[in-house]
Order: C-alpha cells, then sequence, then structure tokens
C-alpha cells in the first residue's frame, strides 16, 4: 500500500472518530439534559395534582365564585391498543356525542404525523372508572363559575387577579415509573407531593345592597339617559365596601373598573370638604357672611357665577352649601389659602391611591403651578380630577368624625387611619349638610323616616382645554343618618341628557336605594 493511500486513511479514520467524538458530545453534553427528560418521559408518567381553589365569600358567607372539576381526554397514537375507530365508539357509549364535539380534533388527530390530540368534551371522575384503554390518558381541569350570575362579577374577576396567589394555592405531583404501552408499574418506586389548597377569602359585599345599587344605577342609565353610571357604597367606620358598581350603554365588556380607573372633576360634592378644611384653620367662623355675592367674580379674564345664574348677597355657611355658591367659596377658599388647601388635600389623600385591593386604580398628582383662578375653581370641584373611590373616601372623614380610613373589599385587609379634621370642626359641617337637604332643593326626595347628610355636584367635562356647555358628570354624595352613619354612598351619571344637574339626576337615585337598604344595614 502507498504511503498516499496509508495518509489519506488515517485521516478518515481520525476526522470519522473527531465526528463521533462532536457527535457524542453533543447529544450527552449540550442535548444532555433534553434527552434525559425526554427518557424520563418515557419511563416515568407525571400528574398534576390541582389544589381546590379559594373561594370569594360574600358578607354572610355565601359563595360568589366556586370552581368545577372536570377531566379532559387525550389520546396518544403510538400506545392505542385499539383502532381509533373502536376507541371512539366506546367513548361515544360513555359520552354521547363525543364525536360530533371533537369533530375537528379528531380529523386533525387522523393526519400521519400527528401524534397526540386532547378532545374538548369534559368526563367526570365516574367516567374515568369506565375507560382503561392504552394509549387514552386524562388530565384534571378546574375551572370557575358564579353561582350568583353576573351579580359584581367585574369585581370578582378583578379581586381574583389580586388574590390569585391566595385564591390558587400550590399545584402537587405524582411521578410514577410506566411500562412501553403507557401503564403503571406498581412494583417500583414512585413520587408524591401534595397539593396544597387556596384560601378562602371573606368580602364585605352584600349581596342585597349590591343587587340593589346596580339595578338601580341600570333604571337611572335609562330614566336620564346618561352614558353610564357608578356608585360605591362604604362603611363609613372602617372603610369596608358594601357595593360598588358601574353601568354604560355600552355594554362592551372591560376589564378595568371605572369607580376607581376613571378620573373627573369632583364640582360641588367637593365644597364641604373645603368648608371643613376653612374652619379648622380658623380663617373663617361659623358667623361667616359672603362679603361681595351679590355679582360673578372675575378673575381678570376669568368669570365665577353660579351654576343657575343666581346670586345671594349676604350669604351665611349654611345657606352657601344650601344654594351651592360658588361666588362664596370663592371667598372661603381665598381665606384659607393655597398652602393649607394643598396641605389638606394631601392629608385626605387625594394625590396618591387609596391602595383598595382592586388592580387598576388611577390617580392624577396635583399640579404644581396655581393661579388665583385655579384656586378659586378649586373651592367648587374643578381644575383637579380624582377617582370616584378617592372623593368618596376622603367625604366619608365628615361621616366618621374627621378620621380617613382605608378603602377595602377583603375584611381582612390591613387598614389604615388618619386624623385629618378633629371631631368639632366635623360636628359643624354635618349641621350645616342636614340643613342644607332638610331646606334644599332635594328636600322633597328626602324619605321621612331616614336622616341625611349630603351634597350635590355637577362638573363641567373639560374636552381638549375647554368646558363644555352641555356635557357634565353629576353626582351626590353622602351618608345616613348623620350621627353613628351605617353607610356613605357616591352615585355618579355621566353625561346625563334629560338633566345635566347632580340634584335632579344623581339625588334622586342615591334616596331611592338609600330608603331600600338602611333597613338592611
Amino acid at each position: 500500500m502507498s504511503n498516499d493511500r496509508i495518509s489519506i486513511l488515517k485521516t478518515t479514520i481520525i476526522f470519522s472518530f473527531v465526528i463521533v467524538v462532536l457527535r457524542l458530545f453533543y447529544w450527552q453534553i449540550y442535548q444532555g439534559q433534553s434527552v434525559r427528560n425526554r427518557s424520563l418521559n418515557q419511563i416515568y408518567s407525571q400528574t398534576k395534582i390541582l389544589p381546590n381553589l379559594g373561594h370569594l365569600l360574600a358578607s354572610d358567607s355565601f359563595p360568589l365564585s366556586l370552581d368545577s372539576r372536570y377531566f379532559l381526554l387525550s389520546l396518544y397514537k403510538p400506545n392505542l391498543g385499539q383502532k381509533l375507530e373502536d376507541v371512539l365508539l366506546y367513548l361515544e357509549k360513555i359520552k354521547p356525542g363525543l364525536s360530533l364535539e371533537s369533530k375537528k380534533q379528531i380529523e386533525f388527530f387522523l393526519k400521519p404525523n400527528i401524534k397526540w390530540v386532547t378532545l374538548p368534551t369534559k368526563f367526570s371522575s365516574q367516567d374515568l372508572k369506565k375507560i382503561n384503554i392504552p394509549g387514552v390518558s386524562f388530565e384534571e381541569v378546574s375551572s370557575r363559575y358564579y353561582p350568583e350570575g353576573n351579580l359584581a362579577k367585574d369585581v370578582l374577576l378583578n379581586l381574583e387577579s389580586f388574590y390569585k396567589r391566595t385564591l390558587s394555592g400550590k399545584v402537587g405531583f405524582s411521578v410514577a415509573p410506566v411500562d412501553a404501552t403507557g401503564q403503571l408499574i406498581l412494583s417500583r418506586k414512585n413520587w408524591h407531593k401534595s397539593e396544597v389548597d387556596g384560601t378562602d377569602i371573606s368580602l364585605s359585599l352584600n349581596r342585597q345592597v349590591q343587587s340593589i345599587l346596580t339595578s338601580s344605577l341600570k333604571l337611572g342609565l335609562k330614566r336620564f339617559q346618561a352614558e353610564n353610571a357608578t356608585g360605591i357604597i362604604i362603611n363609613p367606620q372602617n372603610g369596608e365596601i358594601i357595593a360598588i358598581s358601574s353601568v354604560a350603554q355600552d355594554s362592551t365588556p372591560s376589564s378595568s373598573l371605572r369607580p376607581i380607573s376613571s378620573l373627573f372633576e369632583p364640582g360641588s360634592i367637593f365644597k364641604p370638604l373645603v368648608l371643613a378644611m376653612a374652619l379648622n384653620e380658623k380663617s373663617i367662623g361659623l358667623d361667616f357672611v359672603c362679603p361681595v355675592c351679590n355679582k360673578p367674580r372675575t378673575y381678570g379674564q376669568y368669570t365665577i357665577n353660579n351654576w343657575d345664574g343666581k346670586t345671594h348677597p349676604n350669604s351665611n355657611l349654611p345657606d352657601v352649601i344650601k344654594n351651592s355658591d360658588n361666588i362664596a367659596m370663592s371667598y372661603i377658599i381665598e381665606k384659607l389659602g393655597l398652602t393649607s388647601f394643598q396641605r389638606y388635600f394631601h392629608l385626605l389623600e387625594l394625590d396618591q391611591k387609596t391602595n383598595v385591593d382592586l388592580l387598576g386604580e388611577s390617580v392624577s398628582p396635583l399640579k404644581k403651578y396655581w393661579s388665583d383662578i385655579d384656586l378659586a375653581t378649586a373651592s367648587f370641584g374643578q381644575g383637579f380630577a380624582v377617582n370616584e373611590l378617592q372623593i368618596l373616601r376622603a367625604f366619608n372623614t365628615l361621616a366618621n368624625g374627621g378620621i380617613l380610613v382605608s378603602p377595602h373589599l377583603n375584611v381582612n385587609f390591613p387598614s389604615k387611619e388618619i386624623v385629618v379634621f378633629p371631631a368639632d370642626t366635623v360636628n359643624k359641617v354635618v349641621d350645616i349638610l342636614k340643613y342644607a337637604v332638610e331646606t334644599g332643593a332635594v328636600s322633597s326626595l328626602k324619605p321621612k323616616d331616614i336622616d341625611v347628610c349630603a351634597k350635590s355636584g355637577t362638573a363641567q367635562i373639560a374636552i381638549s382645554g375647554q368646558y363644555a356647555d352641555t356635557d357634565t358628570v353629576a353626582s351626590y354624595i353622602g351618608f345616613s343618618p348623620c350621627q353613628n352613619p351605617k353607610f356613605t354612598m357616591i352615585i355618579i351619571f355621566n353625561k346625563p341628557q334629560l338633566s345635566t344637574w347632580g340634584s335632579s339626576t344623581a339625588a334622586p337615585v342615591w334616596f331611592e336605594i338609600a330608603s331600600k337598604i338602611s333597613p338592611l344595614l
């Protein structure tokens, strides 16, 4: 043999050896873990053990969410011990209609290169006992359903996202050896890790009150031809949310909750809080009389007037709130001053999230530059934006002796309390609110058997920096009874067409709801 041939042979052997080594390196080192996993999957069968999901419970412990268990059947072509036609015929006897329901999946499974398919038909644990066919396996599935239908369903879905870890628990597993046909080998060792069940969460939601709130908002939406309507009812002492609802003409499902995600200018429902600020700072007293309320007030090119164009000369404090006098409020906040106003605004946390146990809360920080007209319009709730829960929480300090509490749905949610106003200041404002309700425009709406301290609001909507003439946010906020109240509630109609005023739209609905829920709380 020539030297050239020997060299070629040596080179070929060395090259082949290198290729084999590299190939072995690829499979054993680079792809080693993958190969081992595939090998284990052929030798062992792993089964997930689903935990019981936690439930959301209403204030009466009735479950608002439950879970159902069922099994999905899968076919693995290499291990099928019978013809597919025979397997399907047998399954059809157990689950009539399976072939029709699974038609697309079966047609897909018939393709030569497809080895695995899962059918959509739901099987019960009793069905499983009748099926023992090689190549047929089952996976347990858990799904959520809601016994009260759509009652507060948007809130429940949000809560389930917020408390996902608590409700979900932890999945367990079981690993057992199997033979070539996929059957368990009972004589060999298996591994098991127990599941951890989810935890139930007790909510402050009252089913009856929630139903009343939602149905009343729907009727009001239709009656006043509004774009949408929202409402929240809370426990004044601890901030527990008793009911929260949002309805709209556009019934397109939304993942956000309007009462916490939508910002608006509160309008005149903010006036009692400004009054409390000024009284507490002693920048005004109960003997306050509007100095110049016989005409609109001007700030350069801007003019402040009252909602109905009327003026109220020599108005005292009770009549300022009764008549919802914007001109008088501009004098009150001027005496309070910007620094004190901003301090109370921050104390009431109107520039911060309420940190309610819901996802999607929006907040607007307080602006940095304030002109004289900005401060004046803030006195009647224009020029800044809040969400509905923020303003309800702030107003609730008047129902709760000046203490700000954290709103929440989980009764075990950690809450905090902040003293914003002393009790004597709050009592002065409460007396004024009661006078305004009993002598003002809404006095005919108030049922005789309930005691109410509340305020209406009508805020213009800003569009491209300009306030619209006809589009408003109509609101009514208050608590009942005035001493040791059972609830604090806000009702809002966005862009009502029949009437733009809060006193003639939100107020009637507020009183209708109040008369129905008072005996329940």
